[in-house]
């Protein structure tokens, strides 16, 4: 069995060409012109793959190996061809586009699976323009709600509005619903430097972070940067630096957790002015709720113990993914029949296959990202480790579609 490594990466310019910014980069938006020229071109290479294509009341295109000698459970795979704003060409893509690879390359060996599986190119996993991510996968798992529906872009547009204007019946959204998989795998870039550091080919994803995000906000008195003395001012500056120090040491001491404050913003933002109060973003992220606890502890603790007013707003959440111990056991069997080096880690990025854990086995296959760059212009993965990639999810197709 042998991945055609430039037809694969034929396909991945020719998709990265949709949506392509001046500098290079790529926009490619939900419920747009670039978006139903993607959605377009995935058909198309799905139907060349001899695969039969839906497109459900969401916007999800869905590729299916199937026939009447087929049964059992579907085995799903794909990933989301939509992009975050002046991004790359490897996030999401890599996974639909390797799944089609996977799929011709079985075909083309002359394997038949014993199940149906489907190749599924999820739609709006990133969220940049209503907010609301993972659309597609969520909905396939019946997580969306009629209030999600009402998310609105910044011209005021709605999520359900968008999707009419995209010919598609929303009001179904509910009809996407199929949640009786024998398993789902997904192929994706790491966006990270681990597997570049530790000189790995494959990553084998041990889970999907779990997520909370909150809102701080600590109150003190504004004044004078000049006339008020430094003796006696209650600066929240102070505190809010000293939390966020406090954060990152505590992070850094658990096993398999990030903690990030992304965003801080002062009031009322002037150079000669101390603030009257800080607002901070806190973003923390394990494959362990008991760490997001842990952290979530020792920031209302800390809050506890200053001598200023604060608030803690919790903002999101989303539950861990582990990942099954079977499917990673059979990674590491492929990598080591076709001599791949690999290790294990956790995702601290959300992927669609978090969206199938409540429902089936999930796994994910991670191949190395330059620099670990993502969600920017220099996103690279090599020629090499999108085929190898696609190599070991076209061998974990085999194994479970049988």
């Amino acid at each position: 069995m042998k991945v055609n490594q430039d037809r694969l990466w034929e396909h991945l310019q020719t998709l990265a060409a949709i949506g392509r910014n001046p500098d290079g980069s790529i926009t490619r938006l939900p419920f747009t012109k670039q978006d139903q020229e993607a959605q377009d071109l995935i058909r198309t290479y799905m139907q060349q793959a001899g695969l039969s294509v839906e497109i459900d009341p969401v916007g999800n295109v869905i590729g299916k190996w199937m026939d009447q000698t087929m049964t059992g459970k579907p085995v799903v795979t794909g990933s989301h061809y939509d992009s975050v704003i002046q991004g790359g060409m490897f996030d999401g893509c890599l996974g639909i586009l390797g799944a089609i690879e996977a799929v011709t390359v079985l075909k083309e060996s002359g394997y038949k699976p014993n199940r149906p599986i489907y190749c599924i190119g999820f739609k709006d996993e990133e969220g940049n323009r209503f907010g609301y991510g993972m659309i597609g996968s969520k909905a396939i798992n019946g997580l969306v709600s009629d209030e999600d529906l009402l998310s609105k872009d910044e011209k005021g547009i709605s999520l359900q509005q968008a999707m009419v204007d995209f010919q598609l019946e929303p009001s179904l959204y509910k009809q996407c619903q199929k949640t009786d998989f024998l398993a789902m795998i997904e192929l994706h870039i790491e966006q990270g430097k681990v597997l570049e550091q530790n000189h790995k080919q494959i990553g084998i994803v041990t889970g999907i972070a779990g997520l909370s995000r909150y809102t701080i906000t600590i109150y003190g008195e504004s004044g004078h940067a000049g006339a008020t003395p430094m003796k006696g001012r209650m600066d929240p500056m102070i505190p809010a630096c000293e939390l966020v120090l406090r954060i990152q040491k505590k992070a850094s001491m658990l096993k398999d957790c990030v903690a990030t404050v992304g965003k801080l913003e002062t009031s009322p933002g002037a150079c000669n002015i101390i603030c009257d109060h800080v607002m901070l973003s806190l973003d923390v992220r394990s494959i362990d709720p008991a760490n997001i606890d842990c952290i979530i502890d020792d920031v209302k603790a800390f809050l506890n113990q200053i001598p200023f007013q604060s608030t803690l707003e919790h903002e999101q959440s989303l539950n861990c993914a582990p990942c099954s111990q079977s499917i990673q056991e059979q990674i590491k069997e492929v990598c080591q029949s076709n001599d791949l080096s690999f290790m294990s880690l956790m995702s601290g990025a959300g992927h669609d296959a978090m969206n199938f854990y409540e429902h089936c086995p999930i796994g994910m296959i991670f191949v190395e990202s330059y620099k670990g760059y993502s969600h920017r212009k220099e996103e690279y993965t090599s020629p090499i480790s999108c085929a190898q990639g696609t190599l070991v999810l076209a061998q974990m197709l085999q194994r479970l579609g049988q």
